[in-house]
């Protein structure tokens, strides 16, 4: 259940990537990348560094808090998700 879950955010945070036309390159690069990131995990290539992608999406979650309050809510809920399989 717990990965299903991320499954889910990971589809939500790709729709709320398409969605946000305001994001600069740099941003929307480091988001892309972190998505792919999850990727990798549910496809069950954990890295060793699995803790600091929850750490980068906590981050992430923080930077957007106020100017992108939705797209804040995706990273944390994955932050969340991560944390509830391990990673």
């Amino acid at each position: 259940m717990p990965r299903e879950n991320l499954k889910r955010q990971l589809e939500r945070l790709r729709a709320e990537l398409s969605d946000a036309s305001e994001l600069d390159a740099d941003t929307r690069a480091a988001l892309e990348a972190l998505a792919s990131d999850i990727e990798r995990t549910l496809e069950g290539d954990i890295e060793a560094e699995h803790h600091s992608m929850r750490e980068r999406f906590e981050d992430a979650t923080l930077r957007f808090e106020t100017e992108h309050p939705r797209l804040a809510r995706v990273l944390g809920e994955i932050a969340d998700a991560l944390a509830k399989i391990g990673v």
